[in-house]
This record gives structure tokens, C-alpha cells and sequence, in this order.
């Protein structure tokens, strides 16, 4: 498609540039994987036998979760990672956005990486792809930890609210808009979604100097091709789930939020007052101790 091609343009002619630039690897353990049609850029810290992945929520990167880090290193294993088109992950011309190429795609990456079974941290829209490959490999994904996400039907719903003219959903003139105006447009998504603005000039800065470097963010083509039509999970997966609503997302303010559980048989659902749309972020001390309750919970630790 056009469309998708003119997401990966850019970020192909840059590919080289990128993975040869030191101040991508600013953190200790971040690294890239050739998938073919993008280079995963991820991070593996900590110590521990069990893992915590967690999907990076766009355009949050990498960087941003220093705080978090620190507080989990020592207890466990941690992988974070950038969606392909997304942050440093590069994407290729040919790179799908699709509901089923985001769940192979992650699938090989997590086979390749070999350090599962994972503990799936997921955010928002890229919850799906989560509970897709949850039900897909319980094998590789031994619980799930859903961070905003209702129903599908309520996501198309906050789909509309964030693109009301549909031109993020148009192929061509979404993608070309977005490319021009996504660092002007990450400010005022940040002022929409934090629940605490002392910590918009930090997350605006981290996302900024992201793109300095060469970050994608192509939401036009996830808007496109990912969440679009009925929904693609058409089974529950039965890993022990925690569901976190942060409540001072204004992004979410119109959500159904306990549509969640029809996503899952067997979910703990936790609202923090405190937090907007990224609870680990904003409010890590907090997040940490639900995190550590539910997977130190006897009935659900031998899942693990």
C-alpha cells in the first residue's frame, strides 16, 4: 500500500544513520533486532527469574522509563520495547500495520529474545496485540497487564474522539500530515493524556529529542489498518490479567471503562486516582506495588 510506504520511507533512507548513532543506545542494554520488515529497538535490564515486558506507548520511548527501571531491576527482568513504526524501530516500505502482522511480528520478537515467559505490560491501543498472542502462545505470555484498554468497541469510539474529521484515517493525507505535524501535535497529546502536568515539559522533551534522532510515529497507519472493523480477539485468553485504569486521562474521560473484562476471563481490575493514561509512568511507585501484588498473589504466581 501507498500509505504504509510513505511511513517507512523516511525512517529506510535513515535506517543506517540511526543504528549507527550512539545517542540511541543512551541506556545500558538497549539494542536492535532485524525482523526483516523493521529493526525492534528494546531494552534488556534487571536481574530475576521472572520477566516484565513492556510495550512502549507511542510516542513515549525507551528513555522515559528510567524511573520504573529503577524500581523493578532488582526484582526482576525487564524488556521494553518500541512498536515497529514507532519511537527507533525502524520500519521498512513494506512494514503491515495490521491487527495479525503486529501479533507475528511480536511473536518472533519475543521467540528470538528468548527470555519468556514474559509478563505482558501493555498499553492502550497496542493492548490488543497482547491479548492476541496471549491466547495465541500461552506458552510465551504467562500473565497480562492491561494499561487502558477497553472493549474494542469503546477504542473505535476514543478513535473518533481523537481523529473527529477521520484524516488520520484517510491513506496518503493522514500519513503526510502526521509526518509534518507530529512533533507540534505530541505537546498537546501529552496535555490531553498526563493526569500530572509538572510532568508534561519532561515527557514532551524525552519524545522530542526522539525525533531529533530519527523517531517514527506512524499512528495513521496503526489508525488505518490496526483498529479498524469488528474485532480481531476472538477468544479470551485465560492468563491472570491486571487491568489499570489511570482516572485523570482526559483522552479516556468519555470510556467505558469496565467494558475491560470482556476482554479476559480472569481479571483484577485497579483505578488509580492519581494517574492518567500512563500509570507505570506518572505514578511507578504505585504501579509497582499492584504489579507486585498480583504477581506475588498464590493462586496466580504459579502461572508464572
Amino acid at each position: 500500500m501507498i500509505s504504509q510506504a510513505i511511513d517507512g520511507f523516511l525512517p529506510s533512507l535513515r535506517k543506517t544513520t540511526i543504528l549507527n548513532n550512539p545517542k540511541v543506545f543512551s541506556r545500558d542494554g538497549i539494542q536492535f533486532m532485524d525482523m526483516g520488515n523493521c529493526h525492534i529497538r528494546y531494552r534488556v535490564i534487571g536481574t530475576g527469574s521472572t520477566t516484565l515486558l513492556f510495550e512502549t506507548d507511542p510516542p513515549v520511548v525507551i528513555e522515559h522509563y528510567d524511573e520504573l527501571v529503577s524500581l523493578l531491576k532488582n526484582d526482576y527482568k525487564i524488556v521494553i520495547f518500541e512498536p515497529p513504526g514507532f519511537g527507533l524501530s525502524i520500519p521498512s516500505m513494506s512494514l503491515s500495520y495490521d491487527f495479525h502482522s503486529v501479533v507475528s511480528i511480536t511473536e518472533r520478537f519475543l521467540e528470538k529474545l528468548n527470555l519468556g515467559p514474559y509478563v505482558f505490560n501493555a498499553p492502550c491501543v497496542l493492548g490488543y496485540g497482547a491479548l492476541g498472542l496471549a491466547h495465541k502462545r500461552p506458552d510465551l505470555i504467562s500473565n497480562l497487564v492491561l494499561m487502558q484498554v477497553p472493549s474494542w468497541q469503546e477504542m473505535l469510539k476514543w478513535k473518533k474522539l481523537r481523529d473527529p474529521k477521520g484524516i488520520l484515517g484517510t491513506p496518503i493525507l493522514g500519513q503526510l500530515l502526521l509526518q509534518m505535524l507530529k512533533r507540534k501535535r505530541t505537546p498537546q497529546w501529552f496535555e490531553a493524556s498526563l493526569g500530572n502536568m509538572d510532568l508534561h515539559s519532561h515527557f514532551n522533551q524525552v519524545a522530542q529529542q526522539a525525533f531529533e534522532q530519527g523517531a517514527s510515529f506512524n499512528l495513521a497507519s496503526a489508525f488505518q489498518q490496526f483498529l479498524i472493523g469488528p474485532s480481531p480477539l476472538l477468544k479470551k485468553p485465560k492468563q491472570p490479567t491486571l487491568v489499570i485504569w489511570g482516572e485523570l486521562d482526559n483522552s479516556h474521560c468519555h470510556t467505558c471503562k469496565s467494558s475491560s473484562a470482556q476482554l479476559v476471563e480472569n481479571a483484577h481490575t485497579v483505578n488509580l486516582a492519581e494517574s492518567g493514561h500512563f500509570p507505570e509512568l506518572e505514578t511507578p511507585n504505585i504501579f509497582c506495588h499492584h504489579l507486585d501484588a498480583f504477581l506475588n498473589t498464590p493462586h496466580l504466581k504459579s502461572k508464572i
